[in-house]
C-alpha cells in the first residue's frame, strides 16, 4: 500500500512540474508576442500622430485603428500570460506581465484619445482636439513608466527572460 502511495506522489510531482515548466515556456513565448504587438502598435501610433500633425486625418485615423488592433492583441496575449504566470505561481513573471497590461491599457487609452482628437480636427474643433491630444500624451507618458518597470524587471532577472 505504501508503495502505491509513493508512486502516486511521484507521478503527481512529475505531472505538476511538467505543468509549471509548460507554463513558464508558454509565458516566454507570450512575452515575445506581447512585445511584438506593442512594437507594431507603437509604430502605427507614432505614424498616426505624425499624420495628425500633418492634418492627413484619414490616414491618421487608419493608423490609429491599426495601433488599436495591435494593442488589443498585446492585451489578449498579456492576459493569457498572466493566467499562466499565476498557474506557475511565479511572482517575477506576474509583476512583469501586470506592468505589460498596465502599459497596454495606457496605450489603448492614448489611442482612444488620439482618435477622438482626429475626429474633432475633422470638424475644425481645434481647441477640444488639443485637449484630447494632451490626454493622449499623458497616457503615453504613463505607458513609458510601465515599460521602464518591465525593463527593470528584466534587468534584475536576466535568466528568466530570453
Amino acid at each position: 500500500m505504501n508503495r502505491v502511495i509513493i508512486i502516486a506522489v511521484v507521478l503527481a510531482i512529475v505531472f505538476l512540474s511538467g505543468c509549471i515548466q509548460s507554463d513558464v515556456s508558454s509565458i516566454n513565448d507570450m512575452t515575445i508576442s506581447i512585445n511584438n504587438h506593442l512594437k507594431k502598435g507603437d509604430e502605427y501610433y507614432n505614424q498616426s500622430a505624425t499624420n495628425t500633425n500633418k492634418l492627413s486625418l484619414n490616414q491618421a485615423l487608419t493608423d490609429a485603428n491599426n495601433a488599436n488592433t495591435e494593442y488589443t492583441s498585446a492585451q489578449t496575449s498579456a492576459q493569457t500570460a498572466l493566467n499562466s504566470a499565476k498557474n506557475a505561481n511565479d511572482g517575477i513573471y506576474i509583476d512583469y506581465i501586470q506592468n505589460a497590461l498596465f502599459e497596454v491599457q495606457a496605450k489603448l487609452n492614448a489611442t482612444s484619445e488620439l482618435k477622438t482628437a482626429i475626429t474633432l480636427l475633422e470638424n475644425n474643433e481645434t481647441s477640444s482636439a488639443n485637449e484630447h491630444l494632451s490626454l493622449a500624451n499623458d497616457f503615453m507618458d504613463k505607458a513609458i513608466q510601465y515599460k521602464k518597470n518591465r525593463e527593470e524587471i528584466v534587468k534584475q532577472n536576466p535568466n528568466k527572460f530570453k
